[in-house]
């Protein structure tokens, strides 16, 4: 089972955008429970901290589309993971984290932007 999940999720770029969308995706629960569990005066400091690491989410998603920003010079599937950004939105709702809830789609739009601008310009270079 370890092999298996280890190649699912692949290597390099790839497992760090795998495991940065299902890290912010499965952190929701300890979120949850913490949250129960936390007076009202710290359940504010949680949420602030909680929505730190899903800001950080979406620089490192960010960070690796801006290094990767050409379809045809990614590895192959990155762009798909790159699209499933979009996952962050659910817990930005959960939290009410309204830069995740707006971020998150924008995020998914950007990346389908630079594959239809590259297919833009393919389409304008052949004759």
């Amino acid at each position: 089972m370890a092999e298996s999940l280890k190649e699912q999720l692949g290597t390099g770029v790839h497992f760090r955008v795998r495991v940065t969308i299902i890290g912010a995706l499965l952190s929701v629960i300890p979120l949850i429970v913490i949250a129960l569990l936390t007076p009202d005066s710290g359940r504010r400091v949680v949420f602030w901290l909680y929505w730190l690491l899903l800001s950080g989410c979406l620089f490192h998603l960010l960070w690796i589309l801006f290094k990767n920003p050409t379809p045809s010079k990614r590895p192959p599937l990155l762009t798909r993971d790159l699209a499933m950004g979009w996952a962050i939105l659910l817990p930005s709702l959960i939290s009410s984290f309204w830069p995740g809830i707006i971020g998150a789609p924008l995020f998914t739009a950007l990346v389908g932007a630079t594959w239809v601008t590259e297919k833009i310009r393919n389409r304008s270079v052949t004759p």
